[in-house]
């Protein structure tokens, strides 16, 4: 790896364990110990005499992993002491991997221009530094104690990298606060060879700091327990977060429990059916579900006149009340209370956000009771105008866009001849003579403006095949101000109309009559009138005179036609100012 040299200072002289070679000016070996040896796992007449490229290449590069450190180490045994220490990432012949050491060292003992090159395992020493640097950078406090229980090594972040100020003091000398605490924890390990872990609280700055402290046994080459090594970690703010984070899951707990008892009131509406008594008493039951204490809570919910339980009804000091609210006014209240003792009894036992709860359900309670009346109304309403539907002689049907026909009155089928189930899901231009259409499109088109149509005439054809004449008022049905359908109330007018026809032909024909009268005057008069001179003629008096008797009765007959003509065209005004 590019990374794995570091530059670090020439070490002191080999120890018997680091790996020795000595490369003449030829560049050729002269010498090596046992120790490098064994780590290249080489015998001696294999490299005596070898030049220093064979070697590194054969040998020495296949343990060093990188190409930039076989670089170096080449420079470094071509060159000598002008570069410094390697270290390098390798394998052992084992596979192993391991940091090496490679340095030129300065022999007086050699003479000049000859190289000692030394390489040595330095796995342990670099994985003492790692640790060392983790715990420089760690809140662990690291200790170890023999068998007396007497500090021999201490490290503690806060004082320094060697804690040195309790080494070899006993543990009531060191923290006589927790020594009786510690000591029997310590002298168990020491005794059972057990790994104990407990936490310890301890001042710093008069504030309490806990610590998480595992105490571990430490053995010797033989496995024989000779003291106690420790760690310790400041756990306070986890702590602090832990509690913390409890405090919180307890208020969501309750959070919850307040949210199931409101879910569960409102699936009490939805039952289907349910009438306000079993719905008050149902949220009397199911209140307690939102407090703290539910077994030991009682309720009452008063509704006028009415009253609903849930436990004893003793009297308490320590309730809940919340009014209820309808259309304005106060109908009622709901209490909550505790009779007996509760675990919070000093402080109070209920929570803020319980009556926050408790004002909710009640609020939500006065909504219900508004609902439930206007539903109750409605279908009172709904019951009356069937009832008039049911008995009323006039056909009523209402219409969906949607769907067609979906509600006939009774009197439809004696009007027209069509049952419920001929007619449902139908439409009126099944039914309306083509002679009728366009009056009726006309309408309708008024209608869905949002507009009210009466009056309307139109044909029908009856099942019988027979035609009936409706007038039809017409009103538009509005969901969203938006008009999906119409209500349409007619009655059967065939026989008015008949009627009028046969009066407007007898009016016709009384008129006709009237004229004809007028007209029938004239002409009897002006002969009258020639008899009366004819008779003034005649010599014979007795003759003449009878004449004129003749003449005089004829004049009142036609007198009395002319009376009867004005009474006949005043009953005709008569009868047109009335319309009879």
């Amino acid at each position: 790896m590019k990374d794995s040299c570091s530059d670090r200072a020439p070490g002191d002289l080999p120890v018997p364990d680091d790996g020795l070679l000595v490369v003449n000016t030829d560049r050729k070996v002269l010498w090596y110990n046992p120790a490098l040896a064994r780590m290249l796992a080489v015998r001696e007449e294999e490299i005596i005499g070898m030049d220093v490229d064979a070697l590194v290449d054969g040998h020495l590069f296949p343990t060093i992993e990188d190409d930039d450190s076989a670089r170096l180490v080449r420079q470094m045994l071509e060159n000598g002491a002008d570069l410094p220490e390697l270290l390098c990432r390798g394998r052992t012949p084992d596979g192993t991997r391991r940091w090496l050491s490679i340095t030129c060292l300065q022999a007086p003992a050699v003479s000049t221009g000859v190289r000692l090159i030394r390489i040595r395992d330095a796995t342990a020493d670099l994985d003492a530094h790692n640790f060392k640097a983790a715990l420089e950078e760690s809140p662990v406090v690291a200790f170890a104690q023999d068998e007396d229980l007497r500090y021999t090594w201490s490290y503690n972040q806060q004082l320094g990298v060697t804690d040195a100020s309790i080494i070899g003091m006993q543990e009531d000398e060191a923290f006589p606060e927790t020594a009786a605490t510690l000591t029997p924890l310590k002298r168990r390990v020491l005794e059972t060879g057990e790994t104990v872990r407990t936490a310890v609280a301890f001042n710093v700055a008069n504030q309490t700091r806990v610590r998480d402290l595992t105490l571990k046994p430490l053995r010797n080459a033989e496995g024989r327990i000779t003291g106690i090594a420790g760690t310790a970690f400041d756990v306070t703010e986890r702590n602090r977060a832990e509690e913390a984070l409890r405090e919180k899951t307890e208020e969501l707990k309750e959070r919850m429990r307040e949210l199931q008892c409101l879910y569960t009131v409102t699936d009490l509406v939805e039952v289907s059916g349910i009438t306000l008594d079993r719905l008050l008493q149902g949220v009397a039951d199911t209140l307690p579900s939102g407090w703290q204490y539910p077994d030991k809570m009682a309720v009452r919910i008063r509704v006028d006149d009415r009253e609903y339980h849930r436990g004893g009804t003793e009297e308490t000091s320590w309730k809940q009340v919340s009014p209820i609210v309808v259309h304005g006014k106060e109908v009622g209240e709901i209490e909550v209370r505790y009779p007996g003792k509760t675990p919070r009894e000093a402080e109070g036992p209920f929570l803020p956000e319980e009556q926050m709860l408790l004002d909710a359900v009640a609020k939500r309670l006065g909504r219900i009771i508004e609902r439930l009346q206007v539903e109750e109304a409605l279908q009172e309403s709904e019951e009356k105008f069937r009832g008039i539907a049911q008995r009323s002689f006039d056909l009523i049907m209402t219409s969906y866009l949607s769907s067609g026909l979906n509600y006939i009155s009774p009197a439809t089928k004696r009007i027209l001849g069509y049952s419920l189930g001929e007619m449902v899901g139908t439409a009126w231009e099944d039914y309306i003579l083509p002679s009728s259409l366009p009056a009726w499109g006309k309408g309708i088109r008024k209608v869905l403006r949002g507009e009210l149509v009466e009056g309307l005439q139109v044909e029908v054809r009856r099942k019988d095949a027979e035609t009936v004449i409706l007038e039809l008022n017409v009103s538009p049905i509005t969901e969203e101000k938006k008009v999906t359908g119409f209500q349409t109330v007619g009655r059967d007018i065939s026989d008015r109309s008949r009627y009028e026809r046969l009066r407007e032909q007898a009016f016709d024909m009384t008129e006709r009559n009237i004229a004809q009268f007028a007209v029938l005057a004239d002409h009897v008069r002006h002969p009258l009138q020639v008899v009366m001179g004819v008779a003034d003629l005649l010599d014979d008096e007795a003759a003449a005179e009878k004449l004129r008797e003749q003449v005089r009765r004829i004049n009142d007959q036609v007198s009395a036609l002319d009376r009867e003509w004005v009474e006949a065209r005043q009953i005709r005004k008569f009868l047109k100012r009335y319309e009879l």
